[in-house]
């Protein structure tokens, strides 16, 4: 439970100092657009309900393969999910990328701290 603990005050650390960063904070700004898009799609385009609609638009960004048991029915919702997954999953690694640097440069200054540099 520590270091469970001990990697969130990490994670959050390194997301306030990213969060200081023009280019994240516009990366953040166009994934939730595009999020709000996706949702806003599949609930009026397939009838989805919101939650479902939000749990498969940003899940379908994130590189797993964590099954949703939803797939858009419609030739439209087919269309429109293959343009948005283009779109959306190169902004959703940008942002996972810029965290994931921000996390590692947080541990590299914490190392030095502990180094006395």
């Amino acid at each position: 439970m520590i270091s469970f603990l001990l990697t969130l005050k990490r994670l959050l650390s390194a997301i306030f100092r990213v969060m200081k960063e023009q280019l994240f904070r516009s990366l953040l700004v166009t994934l939730g657009l595009i999020l709000l898009s996706g949702t806003l799609f599949y609930k009026g385009v397939e009838d989805w309900s919101l939650l479902d609609s939000f749990y498969f638009a940003f899940i379908s960004l994130i590189p797993t393969s964590v099954s949703t048991t939803l797939a858009p029915q419609t030739d439209l919702g087919k269309w429109f999910t293959m343009i948005y997954l283009v779109v959306g999953v190169g902004v959703m690694l940008m942002v996972l990328i810029r965290i994931g640097l921000a996390v590692a440069d947080f541990e590299k200054s914490e190392e030095g701290i502990r180094k006395g540099r």
